[in-house]
């Protein structure tokens, strides 16, 4: 079977290279990692893996609910518990402020001839509800700090900026709800600025007229049948996103449980609020680097021994960064792989049918054979 050069194979490649570079420059981080784990309680350690699993499962069934408001198919939770998996290691392997995240779910809509508008969507919806869930622990967690004297400007100020994302997100959707044609005067704006800066390599738009209008219409599609099923519709998918911050709230008690550290609630909700404000804000994937200073430094000054808060954030990064990144490379690799089966059924040339008719054997035959 000849071996076909395509677009979706060279960014198979080019992640597969970048899973590996990503474990060899912080190879450092998970062997320390790995030392950490060993000397935590294990039983304790394998409940914190199984909420993971539980985070990841429910993780699926938010992205169901969200399709299901929107009236669309969904894929298989299962498959959407791997394609979420998938977001997490892409959005690392390859970051692009997020854009690369939806890209496993616009893959897989094309696949299954799924307009792309109502998909971006589900996606855009997705991130406004998890900002919103993680705003409500945020401003639990900020309170906190405030209360105790302990707030600082650092803090605030990636507050705002997740607030302001957050409300960017909504307006976005505010205008496409009420004034669809202002949505596209807008994109069509950027599309002619974005023109201007290609055109100086000789390069189109990426955001041609057709493809905004395109794009508009999916999206009035995808925003009537909202209207049509109504706000309640996505009382399910906020709860989906409210019990995924309690689960990773769980997984962080757990892992400070494993360490012989019980976590008050106020330094649970703050450390770990404070934690997913930088996994969200930072420029670096995932927050790498930053994520890690800064829950050292919120535990340490919430009272947490310094050497047990350095304990618990390699063990809890290790648990929350590091396996859904690895897990997500095997999901991407299933996933690839799925695809291509697909692609060689639907290109399988069926064999040719010949009827077999009973023979029977003439006098011609019998002479033909002597």
């Amino acid at each position: 079977m000849s071996f076909k050069i395509t677009f979706r194979r060279i960014i198979y490649l080019f992640l597969i290279a970048a899973f590996g570079y990503a474990l060899y420059t912080y190879q450092g981080q998970l062997v320390n990692i790995v030392r950490v784990l060993r000397q935590g309680v294990w039983y304790v350690l394998v409940t914190a893996v199984l909420t993971l699993g539980l985070a990841v499962y429910n993780q699926g069934r938010l992205y169901a609910s969200i399709y299901k408001a929107l009236n669309l198919t969904p894929p298989k939770e299962r498959h959407l518990s791997y394609l979420y998996l998938i977001t997490r290691f892409v959005s690392v392997a390859a970051p692009s402020g997020g854009i690369s995240g939806m890209l496993p779910f616009i893959q897989e809509a094309r696949r299954r001839k799924v307009s792309v508008g109502p998909i971006l969507i589900v996606n855009l919806l997705y991130i406004v509800l998890w900002y919103s869930a993680l705003g409500i622990f945020l401003f639990t967690g900020l309170l906190h700090l405030f209360i105790i004297h302990d707030l600082e400007w650092f803090e605030i100020s990636n507050a705002i900026i997740l607030l302001l994302a957050d409300l960017v997100l909504v307006g976005g959707l505010a205008v496409a709800w009420t004034s669809p044609h202002r949505l596209e005067a807008i994109l069509n704006w950027i599309g002619r600025a974005a023109g201007k800066v290609t055109g100086w390599w000789g390069r189109p738009s990426p955001l041609p007229p057709q493809r905004i209008a395109t794009f508009i219409n999916e999206l009035d599609e995808a925003i009537n049948e909202i209207r049509q099923v109504g706000y309640q519709s996505l009382s399910q998918p906020a709860l989906h996103a409210l019990l995924n911050e309690i689960l990773n709230l769980g997984i962080l008690f757990l892992v400070a449980l494993a360490f012989g550290v019980r976590l008050s609630f106020g330094v649970l909700v703050a450390s770990y609020s404070v934690g997913m404000l930088f996994f969200v804000m930072t420029p670096t994937p995932g927050g790498l680097g930053f994520v890690e200073g800064v829950l050292i430094l919120v535990m340490g000054s919430l009272g947490v021994p310094s050497e047990s808060a350095l304990v618990i954030t390699l063990a809890y990064r290790g648990l929350t960064f590091w396996l859904p990144f690895i897990l997500g490379f095997f999901a991407y690799r299933w996933f690839n792989n799925h695809l291509n089966k697909l692609d060689e059924e639907a290109t399988a040339v069926p064999p040719t049918v010949i009827d077999k008719q009973p023979t029977t054997k003439t006098k011609d035959n019998v002479s033909s054979i002597h």
